[in-house]
């Protein structure tokens, strides 16, 4: 037992459970692995030489299908890579003026998804044309919080009733798009905010980014 304790990895288990559990939220996984919310959450945040129950470091990661010996050591091999496609993340902040997402775009990171999840969740086989962006603000509320993140498919251009991301007057925004006869009605969810109307030279501004798929509100 002192060898276990000797060897488990404190800096690097919360860490690497998050990687596991991702994008899956925490509630839901959770009520899936028969645990309390509170109990996952706690480990998700143990600190210095707390270690967890060996049982409930089992469950875990029999749950989000990784080895206990790589969730608890950090050896071996975590999330079978066979399974993982990976999402570019971008700034999308920096847009500016037509063009600015294709040729201004910063790209943050690689964000990991099980092909399961693209499947059961999108229905997808493949993550081509997936990216994701941060949304700012609370315009989008209750549907979208404030810095959450946005899985959008940037492949579909085609315009249509529905949430999408996109780039005007050298701004990067998320808002609900209908089309008009002649334009397109922009509409928060948070009713603080007026729907606006873009047509004529103003639509021609307008740059697409792609339909908001989901929210991932990041652990």
């Amino acid at each position: 037992m002192d060898q276990i304790v000797a060897d488990f990895d404190y800096d690097g288990f919360a860490q690497r459970a998050k990687e596991a559990i991702f994008p899956e939220k925490i509630t839901a996984f959770a009520t899936r692995i028969g645990m309390q919310h509170g109990t996952v959450s706690k480990v998700l945040n143990v600190r210095g030489s707390m270690a967890p129950r060996l049982d409930i470091a089992a469950k875990i990661a029999e749950g989000a299908g990784v080895t206990l010996d790589w969730l608890v050591f950090g050896r071996g091999d975590g999330p079978g890579t066979a399974d993982l496609v990976q999402v570019p993340r971008y700034d999308a902040q920096l847009a500016a003026g037509a063009g600015a997402w294709n040729e201004g775009r910063l790209k943050l990171e690689d964000v990991p998804f099980t092909k399961a999840f693209l499947k059961e969740q999108l229905g997808r086989d493949s993550a081509a044309g997936l990216v994701i962006v941060t949304a700012r603000g609370d315009s989008m509320e209750p549907t979208i919080s404030d810095r959450a993140w946005l899985l959008v498919d940037e492949a579909e251009q085609r315009v249509f009733d529905g949430v999408f991301a996109f780039v005007l007057a050298e701004e990067a925004r998320v808002k609900r798009l209908r089309r008009l006869t002649d334009g397109l009605l922009l509409i928060s969810d948070n009713d603080s905010y007026p729907p606006e109307e873009v047509r004529g030279e103003e639509l021609k501004k307008l740059q697409i980014i792609g339909p908001v798929l989901t929210t991932i509100q990041p652990i």
